[in-house]
């Protein structure tokens, strides 16, 4: 399954890529998730994350670890998490 988080961001590039790379750095400690990288949307949302996990449970680590060490980072006021299953994680074989 893939997972898509976007952010909207209001720090600057510098802040940015600190952030990026605390991610980064939670996502390596935890087997099962591979982080894709940052982009560039099509869409009201400054900056989208995507990551790749055998499961949601797994991303969803990431997240709890980052929030645990970091806490919520105030230059991401408003996030939104959308999951893409592959077919045959629901069952379906094309």
């Amino acid at each position: 399954m893939f997972l898509l988080y976007y952010i909207r961001w209001i720090g600057t590039a510098t802040e940015l890529k600190e952030y990026v790379g605390r991610i980064t750095e939670v996502t390596t400690k935890i087997d099962g998730v591979n982080y894709k990288g940052i982009f560039s949307p099509t869409s009201e949302w400054n900056f989208v994350l995507l990551f790749e996990g055998e499961s949601y449970n797994k991303v969803l680590e990431v997240y709890k670890t980052y929030m645990i060490k970091y806490g919520p980072h105030p230059k991401v006021p408003v996030a939104k998490v959308e999951v893409l299953h592959e077919m045959d994680e629901l069952g379906f074989s094309l």
